[in-house]
């Protein structure tokens, strides 16, 4: 399967997700999702990433997967290490928080809100 575009094809832009949807019931979502963290970062470091993982973090075996040295794959490891810090510091930065809609959250976990009621607030904030 190929992974989702992240940049917009006509201008560079990022892109995001605007409708999710549910293939058993049809239920969808629409609105704006940001992608995770792990997905905005580069190809070659989501790739690295999962290499790393199913190696369940043993450099020796990425090494021997991958084909490369010891001082590569530390290199690398830094490099997705970096590029995801960043993506967790431009996410954070990126949603400034809200009291209000924080009121609302905690009135519906109290049960003195309707979901329903609730979504049409956050909806108009």
């Amino acid at each position: 399967m190929n992974p989702s575009p992240q940049q917009c094809p006509v201008c560079d832009g990022a892109l995001r997700v605007s409708e999710l949807s549910c293939s058993t019931c049809r239920t969808r979502l629409c609105g704006e999702f940001p992608p995770p963290p792990l997905a905005r970062l580069p190809t070659e470091h989501q790739r690295f990433i999962e290499t790393f993982v199913r190696c369940r973090g043993v450099i020796r075996d990425v090494e021997r997967m991958l084909s490369i040295s010891y001082p590569t794959v530390r290199a690398r490891l830094d490099a997705a290490i970096n590029a995801l810090d960043a993506a967790l510091t431009q996410e954070t930065e990126a949603l400034p928080e809200n009291p209000r809609r924080r009121a609302i959250l905690r009135q519906v976990e109290d049960g003195t809100l309707p979901a329903t009621e609730a979504a049409q607030l956050l909806a108009d904030l």
